[in-house]
Order: structure tokens, then C-alpha cells, then sequence
């Protein structure tokens, strides 16, 4: 019974992840933008605002998402 219980744990899991991978890049990116569009407005640099922090915001939400799926590093190596 056990043995039937592990492959929808993984599908459970896999779906989490796919969840969070998802959210993340919407969120990022969103917050990203909106932040760009408050500079634009508050300081008049239209459209370089949102291009820019959007970009930004792009380029972090990719790096969590290399983060996300790279293998555990072996941090003892690097301490001494």
C-alpha cells in the first residue's frame, strides 16, 4: 500500500514545484513592472522605467528559477 502512495507524493511535489515556478515568475515580473511604471510617474522617464526594472525583474525571476532546479552545492569544500 505504501508503494501506491509514492508516485502521487511525487506527482504532489512535482506540481508544487511547477506551482511555485509559475508564481514566482508572474510575481516577479508583475512587481517588476509596477515598480517601473511608480519610477516613470514619479520621476517623469517614461518608458525607460518600466523597460528597464521589467528587465531586471525577467533576469531574477530566471535566476530563481536556475536556483530552483541546480543541484545542492557542496559548501565544506569552499569553508575552512
Amino acid at each position: 500500500m505504501s508503494d501506491q502512495k509514492k508516485p502521487a507524493e511525487r506527482e504532489r511535489s512535482g506540481l508544487a514545484v511547477a506551482l511555485m515556478i509559475g508564481w514566482d515568475l508572474v510575481a516577479i515580473t508583475g512587481l517588476a513592472f509596477f515598480v517601473g511604471y511608480w519610477i516613470d510617474g514619479h520621476f517623469r522617464t517614461s518608458p525607460w522605467g518600466v523597460l528597464i526594472v521589467t528587465i531586471a525583474g525577467i533576469c531574477g525571476a530566471l535566476y530563481r528559477l536556475v536556483k530552483t532546479f541546480s543541484p545542492p552545492s557542496d559548501d565544506n569544500s569552499s569553508r575552512r
